[in-house]
């Protein structure tokens, strides 16, 4: 074991068994079946704890570790860069220029330069146009000889669990299968919940507050944005209204945050400028659309894994604003509408709300 020298003796059996499998990696060599290790299981059974202690042993500097989003992110921006402006040519926007023959080619290229182990953190695909790309990232890599570690919530053949689009991520799925160990971290014990993070700053310092009495938001440190701070922020042309964005603070409203065609890419950007959140007026998500409610995990997880305070105003709990909607027994199956949220996403959304405290 001797890639997890700080944590060895402080595992679980299943923590040890999966560390056992990434541990494998450090010394295999080019004939091994597999390029990486695909590690998924429930939330806060120290997936990327253990895949943070194998980034961290592994020697030199050669590695790169990055959030799925991010990475795509990145991804897409740099693809644009290339089908806009010639590779020979610096980037000026405003000169233009014969696009790439291969932008996404060249972009992958680029994100893999110079690295020999890539870990994504928090796999997982909603977004059809990711799926198509993933083929060609995770073919890139192979080819390349990268080493892989991946964490998730979801087993490879549940990504993308739509039934309309899986079909899209089957290349990915057979990709992931043939050149990764796929290991499943087992057992039901949470320790996000128990691990004594602090609460001091950071994701876990956000407060869930009720929507009554105002004086809550005292105590939680905030002030009730004034009419004249309300603004819009700008991104990729598109204006999106906000009641506070200044010293740091990003205040919306539900509605026009998760009812609005906001993406992951605007809460990646936006988190990176802001350190403190609030998102006012949340409602029970199985009165809001589906798009509603999965922009609303999305954010949760970008909040999250930046470690950006987050605080949540609602007049309901976290467990009603979670909760479906009760199925009357008369429906027909085909007239029962779908979840809010999916039961993986569910399931994520509802440990990482967990680590808010209630201000009632």
């Amino acid at each position: 074991m001797a890639a997890f020298p700080a944590i060895h003796g402080v595992l679980d059996a299943e923590q040890s068994r999966c560390a056992a499998r990434l541990s494998l990696l450090t010394h295999r060599d080019t004939d091994a079946p597999f390029r990486g290790v695909y590690v998924h299981g429930s939330v806060g059974r120290g997936k990327t704890w253990l895949c943070d202690a194998f980034f961290d042993a592994w020697p030199g500097t050669a590695k790169r570790r990055v959030h799925f989003h991010d990475f795509f992110r990145r991804l897409h921006e740099t693809i644009w860069l290339y089908r806009t402006h010639p590779i020979e040519e610096p980037v000026e926007f405003d000169t233009p220029s014969t696009p790439d023959p291969d932008p996404v080619g060249q972009a992958i290229a680029d994100l893999y330069d110079g690295v020999e182990l890539l870990y994504f953190d928090e796999f997982y695909v909603h977004d059809t146009a990711d799926a198509v790309l993933l083929t060609q990232v995770l073919q890139a890599a192979i080819d390349s000889g990268i080493t892989l570690v991946a964490t998730s919530n979801y087993a490879p053949s549940d990504l993308l669990p739509s039934p309309d689009f899986h079909h899209m991520m089957e290349p990915a799925i057979a990709l992931i299968e043939a050149h990764f160990d796929v290991v499943e971290l087992g057992g039901d014990h949470d320790y996000r919940l128990t691990d004594g993070t602090s609460r001091a700053a950071g994701f876990a310092a956000g407060r869930w507050i009720a929507a009554s009495p105002a004086g809550l938001l005292d105590e939680a440190g905030l002030v009730e944005p004034a009419e004249s701070e309300r603004t819009s922020l700008d991104s990729r042309g598109h204006r999106f209204n906000a009641r506070r964005a200044s010293g740091g603070e990003l205040w919306f409203d539900f509605a026009d945050l998760c009812e609005a065609h906001t993406s992951v890419n605007d809460y990646l950007a936006w988190s990176a400028e802001s350190d403190v959140w609030v998102l006012d007026a949340v409602p029970k998500l199985a009165t809001t659309t589906p798009s509603s409610s999965q922009r609303f995990a999305h954010l949760i997880d970008v909040l999250c894994d930046a470690d950006v305070t987050l605080h949540i105003r609602s007049n309901h709990t976290v467990d009603e604003v979670l909760a479906p909607e009760p199925v009357s027994p008369h429906l027909a199956p085909r007239e029962i509408p779908p979840p809010a949220l999916g039961p993986l996403d569910l399931v994520r959304t509802a440990s990482r709300l967990a680590l808010l405290r209630p201000l009632r």
